[in-house]
């Protein structure tokens, strides 16, 4: 981006001739501004970060944060308050300064649609000749920009450690009724495990453009789950997967192929293959929308024995997503619904089952550097049959769970994480009924 970097600050020096009023004598935006003319960009930038908290929301204040922000190399950062000073501003002519200083910022984090468009509200207003002929620079950097085709490869890494009260999601009751043959004893296998834990994940990501609006994307991701106490319960997760995604700035479409094992404590558990197919659309007024389905055969392993093969099914899954963007605030709604119909539809036909589930997300950012954040979710389970053997009645589950955590920024390219979640599951057969509580705190790191 430096050999955009004159351009960019043209706008500045040579643009528009408008002044903004100082605020009150308090605030730190007369400051701010003096650094920011005298190019002390990163002083600028300590400062409103140390004042973010207080004076967040003020216009003026806002306005010269944002523009610190975007000249000291954190564009994410001056988008949200330029924003928030293009759409609350009273005054015109602070209000035209943030929406020309806001396309700059869409451009820098790549938003090119978004960028084109204000560029074209400001041209409307018919600014000054030398800030036109800027802004037309601008938008034939956008169409260049938009015509290249640079493969791109980037990986991250993340890793947690935490307590878990329940490893296996298993009932904490030793002994269990059954209506066949009355009270059972369960092995200690069998029931409720608590354990420590650490949980590492790699994902590495491959795009290769075939033009602005089509691409391939290759992803692979790897887990490793282990309890540092009992390890029959570690598990090992690989999964792949190859896409093709195709669309403008407004609707985008993705169809892929993945492909994925699971280990547990080492041995062979679970392979699948599926099929996805995705749209995502972006509304107006911060909303978007998607729509997607996949569907996935899985197997178990029969190394350990054959009546695991009882247990394959192919599932179809949908998925309905809101979202919406208010502010600082990010909620997000999804709404699922899958079936899963077994291989063996007469051996095994208590392992088909139909579940619905809705899904909240919650996100507030409170400034650059943290994010709490809050997940809620229920989900009805319904097998198909009576399972054979002990109970005579046909499984159904309800399940609830909450999480509440923290992002926090610590700095570019590293997040530090904390979250905690209870789950609760609810069956009409006592050997399925079982709580869970679970906390975790580590780090994601994206190269």
């Amino acid at each position: 981006m430096k050999k955009y970097r004159l351009l960019l600050l043209a706008i500045l020096t040579f643009g528009l001739p408008w002044q903004v009023q100082a605020a009150e004598s308090e605030s730190p935006y007369a400051e701010m501004d003096r650094l920011v003319t005298a190019g002390a960009i990163e002083e600028a930038l300590d400062l409103g970060t140390r004042n973010l908290e207080e004076w967040e929301g003020d216009p003026e204040f806002d306005f010269v944060y944002g523009l610190a922000a975007l000249e000291g190399g954190s564009p994410n950062d001056a988008v949200f308050a330029l924003e928030r000073v293009a759409a609350t501003a009273t005054d015109g002519v602070l209000r035209e300064r943030a929406r020309l200083e806001l396309a700059r910022a869409y451009f820098v984090t790549n938003n090119l649609t978004a960028a084109e468009n204000l560029f074209n509200v400001v041209l409307t207003n018919n600014p000054p000749p030398n800030v036109q002929q800027n802004i037309e620079a601008f938008l034939q950097l956008i169409e260049a920009r938009r015509n290249q085709q640079d493969a791109s490869f980037n990986w991250s890494i993340a890793s947690v450690i935490g307590s878990d009260d329940n490893i296996n999601s298993a009932t904490s009751n030793g002994l269990v009724d059954t209506p066949l043959i009355g009270q059972i004893e369960l092995d200690q296998a069998g029931q409720q495990t608590e354990d420590q834990f650490s949980n590492t994940t790699i994902n590495f990501n491959y795009n290769y453009p075939f033009t602005r609006d089509r691409s391939l994307d290759v992803n692979v991701g790897f887990i490793h789950l282990d309890n540092f106490d009992t390890n029959q319960f570690d598990i090992d997760s690989l999964r792949g997967e190859v896409a093709y995604t195709w669309g403008d700035d407004v609707n985008r479409f993705r169809h892929g192929v993945a492909v994925g094992q699971v280990n547990l404590d080492g041995d062979g558990f679970q392979d699948s293959v599926s099929l996805n197919s995705s749209w995502q659309h972006v509304g107006n007024n911060g909303w978007y929308q998607s729509l997607s389905a996949a569907y996935t055969q899985i197997g178990y392993d029969t190394s350990t024995g054959a009546a695991n093969a009882l247990r394959d099914v192919n599932q179809l899954l949908f998925t309905a997503g809101l979202t919406k963007i208010a502010g600082q605030a990010t909620h997000s709604f999804n709404l699922y619904h899958a079936d899963e119909e077994p291989e063996n539809p007469i051996l095994g036909s208590h392992n088909g089952r139909r579940f619905t589930g809705l899904a909240y997300n919650l996100a507030y950012r409170l400034n650059a550097q943290h994010t709490p954040f809050m997940r809620a979710s229920i989900q009805d389970v319904q097998h198909d049959s009576e399972h054979p053997v002990f109970f005579d009645t046909v499984r159904g589950d309800d399940n609830q769970s909450i999480t509440v955590g923290w992002f926090w920024q610590a700095m570019r390219g590293l997040t530090v994480t904390a979250e905690a979640s209870y789950t609760d599951n609810t069956s009409n057969i006592q050997l399925f009924d079982y709580s869970r509580f679970k906390y975790q705190a580590g780090f994601r790191y994206q190269f």
